[in-house]
This record gives structure tokens, C-alpha cells and sequence, in this order.
């Protein structure tokens, strides 16, 4: 899933003032920029970064400078209108938030947290807020008439040139913009871009946004609720936990013969138990909905494939409007365990557990996979760290203030 940093909010029902397109746009020339290039029906045209569509409408972000020079009075009426929305999603929200608290007696931290949030908002000014990079629009689906969508690496070139304010990111192709690109960030093909912090915070949150944050909140200031596991086993972890546990996972990549000999020696495998072989997504959330948390985080481990990359992946999940639960955020990390260094095995087998693991393999004539695990987990404890420095920016964005930026994702 791709970082949610945008979310359409102008619902342009008219659209008689958007930009006309000066000639017809074909698959082909699309294909040439790095923006989603959208025709709506009467021959007008949008330039931006498609954030979702819906049965009901498609939503965009387009850059202000560029709406500016296409259209400056339409860009006025954007910026009035969202000043009105704002106005009363504040209110709305002071609201929730009260509602929230009286809910949350026996969360003390997540209570103290937004009581002083609470207070924050309401000291807001009235004063219409700065100006930000992007504006927010909506077009109702029965107006779209065409949709472009840019491809990753094309995007990518526009997101980086976003992110410096380039000229002319709308109208350039990706040819002429690369080379701009390139001066200013020469590694821009490995940046992740996050331009969340360039748009309107305070917008109106939907019933399922507004749920989605709260699952955020619970998760970062409450006890939060963390899975672990591989295939279709599936662990509880504590909030501390940092490692992949490499005896379950061991056991569970050899097969259950093996894991019943290292359960019945007693190394590793009730700490906690794995939950019944179904679909991990049901256990996750089963168990979910019996603490009766709000939200919740999976990593999953894979298993050892003699020699192959190491994915890990961590996925977060939130309990929507309808009572269910859906998938907010992943992203996954692969590490190459031929690529391990040799002072990074010798620090991983100085591990206890590791050590565990490897007297049991070689009790029981498993040396070649004792070996395999420890080079394997060093891969697996390589991409943990960084998919979890990733969920940690994920939640930075959305855990400091409820009015945050818009918090968007990719529906199942």
C-alpha cells in the first residue's frame, strides 16, 4: 500500500470554470508525464495525483501554482469553500473528541493525551489557516469521463520534483523533468517521499477516517495490540518486542515433526502458543475483537527457504465505521541473506536464543539448518528493523493531533 497522504475534499459539481484541455489526450501521451491526468466530461482536464475513486466520486489533489495559472478563480472558490469546511469539521471534532474521552476511564495515557489535545484545539484562532502547497477536489463520478494514471517510476520523478518545488511539474514530461529531478536530488529514485505535512490539516473526517485515527491513537498511546507470525501461525507479542523468534520460526519452516521435538524439550515454542492453523487474518482478528481493541499490528516473518530473500512485512489494521475490521497501512522490506556481513552473524549467534537454537539442531543432527536459520534470521532481523522504522513513520504522521493531515487508503 502506498503512503497515504492525500484525500480529495472539494466536491466541484459544476465544473464549469476547471481548465478546458486543448487537444484530446490519448493512452499514449498520458504516458509521457508523471501526474494522473483526468478528462472530465465537456472537454476540461485536472492534472494532480488521483487519491481514491469511489462509487460516488474521484478524488484528486493538484498543486496551488499550477491551479493558479489554469485557473485562478477557481482556485479562490477551492480556498473559501475549504475555510468553510474547516470551520465546522473543528467543531465536529471537539465533539469526538469529548464523546472519546468520557469513553476511555480505564486508558489513563490515551485519556491524559487527548485531554491536552482537547485543549489545544480549543485555543485554535479563527483565523483562516496559511496557505498550503496543495488543494483538495472531488469530482462526482458521473462527471468522469477518462482517467490517467502515471506509473510508479514516472510518479516517483513527480513526487521528488513535488517535494522541490519544481516548475512546471504539471506540464512537464518526464523526459525534460527527469534531468531537474536528478540536480536536486540525485537519489531520487530511493526517496520516500512524504508530502503529507503540504496539505490543509483540519479537514472533515468521514465516519471511517475518524475511526481509522482513533485506531492510531489507541495503538500509540493504550496498550498497544502486536501479532507476530509466519504462514498461518500467529504469535501475541508484547509492545517491546524487537527480534523475530527464531526458534518458532525454525520449527514452524521444518515442519511439524520437529517442532513437536522442540516443544517437548521445552525450547521456545510455548512463549506464547500459535493459535489453531487458519487463516491468520481471522486469528488477528478474532482476537482482536474479543479485547475489543480498536486497531492492531501484524508482522509477518517468512519462512526459511534455503537461501532465498528475507520479507517481512507489517500490516495495520483498524476497526471502521461498520464494526469491521480493514486494513489501514503495509509495507514490506526484503533483505538478500547472502548479503549479511559476517560481524552481523557473529553478533546474532552470541544471541541466547539463538544459542538455544543451535545446541537443539545440533541434538538433532540439523547442523546445515541450524546454519541456514542464523544466516536467514540475520535477513529477517535486517528487514524487520526497517518495515518497522516505516510503520513508525507511518503512525508519526497521524499520532501528534487529530486534526492532522487527511489520513487516505487504498480500499481491500
Amino acid at each position: 500500500m502506498g503512503i497515504p497522504w492525500w484525500i480529495g475534499c472539494l466536491c466541484l459539481c459544476g465544473l464549469v470554470s476547471l481548465p478546458l484541455a486543448a487537444e484530446e489526450m490519448t493512452a499514449r501521451d498520458a504516458q509521457r508525464y508523471g501526474v494522473d491526468i483526468i478528462q472530465v466530461k465537456g472537454g476540461v482536464e485536472l492534472r494532480g495525483a488521483v487519491l481514491r475513486r469511489d462509487p460516488s466520486d474521484l478524488q484528486i489533489a493538484v498543486q496551488r501554482s499550477w491551479l493558479r495559472t489554469v485557473q485562478p478563480a477557481m482556485l479562490e472558490t477551492a480556498d473559501q469553500e475549504a475555510a468553510q469546511r474547516q470551520a465546522a469539521a473543528h467543531q465536529e471534532l471537539l465533539t469526538r473528541i469529548e464523546s472519546w474521552i468520557a469513553a476511555q476511564a480505564n486508558q489513563p495515557r490515551l485519556r491524559t493525551v487527548l485531554q491536552g489535545d482537547l485543549a489545544r484545539l480549543k485555543k485554535l484562532p479563527e483565523a483562516p489557516p496559511e496557505p498550503t502547497q496543495f488543494v483538495l477536489l472531488r469530482i462526482p463520478t458521473d462527471r468522469v469521463r477518462r482517467v490517467f494514471t502515471a506509473g510508479a517510476p514516472a510518479r516517483q520523478v513527480a513526487m521528488v520534483a513535488w517535494s522541490q518545488q519544481l516548475d512546471r511539474v504539471e506540464q512537464s514530461t518526464i523526459t525534460a523533468l527527469k534531468p531537474e529531478v536528478e540536480k536536486a536530488v540525485p537519489d531520487w529514485a530511493t526517496q520516500r517521499v512524504d508530502l503529507s505535512g503540504r496539505l490543509p490539516a483540519g479537514e472533515p473526517q468521514s465516519a471511517d477516517e475518524w475511526a481509522a485515527r482513533q485506531a492510531i491513537f489507541e495503538y500509540e498511546y493504550g496498550d498497544p495490540l502486536e501479532f507476530q507470525g509466519t504462514g498461518n501461525l500467529l504469535f501475541r507479542t508484547g509492545s517491546g518486542a524487537e527480534k523475530p523468534d527464531l526458534s518458532s520460526l525454525l520449527a514452524s519452516t521444518a515442519g511439524e515433526t520437529l517442532a513437536s521435538e522442540l516443544g517437548a524439550l521445552g525450547l521456545g515454542l510455548g512463549n506464547p502458543a500459535p493459535a489453531p492453523p487458519t487463516d491468520w487474518k481471522m486469528q488477528a482478528t478474532e482476537q482482536a475483537r474479543k479485547l475489543n481493541r480498536s486497531g492492531f499490528s501484524v508482522t509477518r516473518i517468512p519462512r526459511i527457504t534455503g537461501g532465498g530473500p528475507a520479507t517481512v512485512s507489517i500490516h495495520f489494521w483498524a476497526r471502521l465505521a461498520d464494526g469491521q475490521w480493514h486494513p489501514i497501512w503495509s509495507d514490506e522490506v526484503t533483505t538478500d541473506p547472502s548479503t549479511i556481513k559476517a560481524d552481523e552473524l557473529k553478533r546474532l549467534e552470541a544471541d541466547p536464543q539463538v544459542q538455544e537454537i543451535l545446541q537443539v539442531t545440533k541434538a538433532l543432527s540439523l547442523d546445515d539448518a541450524s546454519q541456514q536459520a542464523l544466516r536467514f534470521g540475520a535477513a529477517v532481523q535486517t528487514s524487520q528493523q526497517a518495515v518497522t522504522t516505516r510503520f513508525f513513520e507511518f503512525r508519526q504522521r497521524y499520532n501528534a493531533r487529530l486534526d492532522g493531515p487527511p489520513l487516505v487508503w487504498n480500499p481491500e
